[in-house]
Order: C-alpha cells, then structure tokens, then sequence
C-alpha cells in the first residue's frame, strides 16, 4: 500500500535542493567518473584491460536501465527520501567493494552495485524529489542542479588524484565510501520530506494529459518521449568520450583536440544557466525544438567546415548548448506530457531505453571511428539527430496544449 501524502513545507524544496547539489556531485563523481580519474591505478591495480576497466561505467547503466522502471514505482509509492538514502548506502557499498577488486568477478560487482544505485541516488532520484516537493518550480530547480552537476568532473578528478596521492588508490576508494554511507545518506535521510509528500503548490490538473486522451495518445506520446530522449541520449553519452579521437580524425593535433573539445563544458553549462535564468520564459517543448535543430545544424557545420580550426570550434560549442539543454528538457517534459502525480513511474519507464541507448553509444562509436573513421560517426550521429529532431517535432504536436502558437 503506497504511503499517504502530507504537505510539504515552504522551506523543502531550498532546503532539498541544496543537499541534492553535494550529493549529485559526489554521487556521480565518485562513481561514474572513477574510471576516467584513476584508470591507470585501476587498471594496474586489478590487471584490467583498458577497455574492461571503462567497461564498468557500461555495466552500471545496463543494470541502472533495468531497474530504473522499479525504482520510478518504489519512489512514486514511498517518496524519494528513503530510497534516494539506501541509493547513497550501495554506492558506499559498491565503493568497498571496488577498493578491495582483485579481478574481474568483484570489479564487476562493484559496478552492479553502482548501477543499481544510479536510478535511486542520482539524477532520475533527484529529479523526482523535486517534482514531488514543488513540481511548479522543479524545471528552474532542476536546471540549477544540473549547471552544478556540469562541474563534477571538475570537482571529481582532481579530488579523486589528490585523495590517490595521499592514501592510494584503494584507501581512496574507502574515503569516498564513507563520504556516501555517512554524508550523503545522512543529507537524503534528513534534508527530504518523509514519505509521499503533497506537493507546496501543486500544479493545475490541465497540465496532466486528459484521461480521456490516455489510452492512445498517452502511449504515443511515451514511444515518441523515448525515441526522442534516447536518440539525444545516444549522442550526449556516445560523442564526449570519443570527442578527441573525432577531431584528431578531421586533422587536428592531439592538442589542439583536447582543447577544442573542452569546448563542451562552457556550452552545456551556459546553456542550462540560461534555462535557469530565462528559459521559464519559453515552453520546455520549444526549447526541446531548438535543441534539436541546434544538434545537426552542429554536425554539418562538423562535416563541412570541420577540419578548420572555427568549424570545429562551433561544432564543438553547438553540440555542448545542445546537449545542455536536452538534459534539461529530459528532466521536465515529462511534467508537461505526463503531469507530475506519476513522475517517477513514467521517468522509470523512460530510464529503461535511455539507459540501453547511454550504454551501447560510446561502444557503436568507438567501433565506427576505429574502422571506419571519423566521418562516419558524423554521419551516424546526423543520422540520430534527425530521428531526435523528427521526434520531437512530433511530440509537440501530441503535446496537451500549452498556449504555444
């Protein structure tokens, strides 16, 4: 039986929003980034391949999209508190076990552990204990934590060497293990509304899709969803690990790619800072169109101009403003398409062919590049960015009416 709903009070949602903000950069910084900050010491340590020791990060998000539909119930049942508190207690526990790996059999446990943790601890967490504290103030709560969120590899890599460098890598591990078991599950436990909470300001019943409408339009509008936030999720977990190799394969030096390629972060930060400060202003719908338009406007200016240095540049940028504003819309249209009684439940659902697309992109890249080359992932990623676009042009037209013209 779901637990009953009680208000939440008007300091909930500043009081959740600034916990959320440590523990998503911890959650994902001593997580998802491990690899990419201590893959020499991983690698050595445990006597992993290269590709097994990044092959992790793809068995957390095999494991994360299949729970993912089970997480959004549980949460939409007890609330975000509890389950975001035991999300922080298995990363602790994936960590342990991480520091301790001797081989294959305990690294991959690790990562399971991980990738059970990821619906509860991390963004689609998160996202819900917001919407269910103040589901009409959640795109510009939401859209703060992830600017934050932007800057945890930031924060996470040089964090990680140092914490290396003083105890090594595995006593590291076990440092961070304790900042998740005793800091971040304390902050979900305390900072969070206990059980099922009625939302301070609740949003109107027209901004729920009409029961009426439910049987057929509602299963399109979720197929058109997925295809839509998996085709753009695809491309903003597939391109930036590959990023480098890209432009090296249109001619640039190592140097000069790792440069242009930093580009990503100024984008994607901007561009959720503008959602932020302005983007209220506009329907989530629309800037969902100008995304998409924006990602393979990016990848011709890539396949035309893109082995000048200024070509690359805006490919570059593009993507990154791109990419920034579709983890917003990702987060908050389902508010608008589905209204936010069941938020964690349809997220779930969605999570479940995000999560595949998050997993499967940098492999299906990585092979494009290796043996095809670099144009071809341009042209498979214009390729996504069409059926990204084409979906969402859809999905706005299926869309309950929001007053756009």
């Amino acid at each position: 039986m779901a637990a009953p709903r009680r208000a939440a009070g008007p300091r909930a949602l500043p009081l959740a929003v600034a916990a959320l903000t440590f523990t998503q950069l911890a959650g994902w910084g001593m997580s998802f980034h491990v690899p990419a900050a201590l893959y020499n010491q991983l690698s050595a340590g445990i006597g992993l391949s290269k590709a097994v020791v990044f092959g992790g990060v793809t068995l957390m998000l095999i494991v994360a999209a299949l729970i993912a539909p089970l997480a959004g119930r549980l949460m939409d049942r007890d609330g975000a508190r509890r389950w975001m508190t035991i999300g922080s207690l298995l990363i602790a526990g994936g960590l342990i076990v991480l520091s301790r790996a001797d081989g294959l059999a305990l690294y991959g446990l690790a990562w399971i552990l991980f990738g059970l943790a990821m619906p509860f601890a991390l963004n689609q967490g998160a996202s819900t204990a917001i919407v269910q504290i103040a589901p009409d103030r959640a795109r510009r709560a939401i859209a703060m934590l992830l600017v934050l969120i932007g800057f945890s590899p930031a924060i996470a890599w040089p964090t990680l060497l140092w914490l290396e460098s003083l105890f090594g890598w595995r006593d590291a591990l076990l440092v961070c293990a304790t900042v998740h078991g005793l800091v971040c599950a304390s902050l979900h436990f305390f900072c969070l509304p206990k059980g099922r909470v009625l939302a301070d300001h609740p949003l109107v019943p027209s901004d729920a899709v009409a029961p009426r409408q439910a049987p057929v339009v509602a299963r399109g509008t979720f197929a058109l969803a997925a295809t839509c936030f998996s085709a753009a999720g695809i491309l903003s977990f597939g391109l930036p690990l590959h990023m480098i190799g890209l432009l090296q394969g249109y001619g640039h030096g190592a140097a000069e790619a790792v440069a242009i390629g930093a580009l990503i972060g100024p984008g994607q930060v901007l561009a959720r800072a503008f959602d932020m400060f302005g983007g209220s202003r506009f329907p989530i719908l629309r800037v969902g169109l100008a995304a998409t338009l924006l990602m393979p406007a990016a990848l011709v200016v890539l396949l035309i101009w893109g082995q000048g240095g200024w070509g690359a540049m805006l490919f570059v940028f593009g993507y990154g403003v791109s990419a920034g504003l579709m983890s917003v819309v990702r987060a908050v249209a389902p508010i608008k398409l589905f209204g936010s009684a069941a938020y964690a439940v349809i997220t779930g659902k969605l999570g479940l062919p995000q999560n595949m697309a998050f997993a499967a992109a940098p492999l299906g890249f990585a092979l494009l590049l290796d043996h095809v080359g670099a144009p071809s992932v341009a042209l498979a990623s214009l390729a996504v960015a069409a059926i990204c676009l084409a979906s969402m042009v859809w999905l706005r037209r299926l869309a309950p009416s929001d007053g756009e013209a």
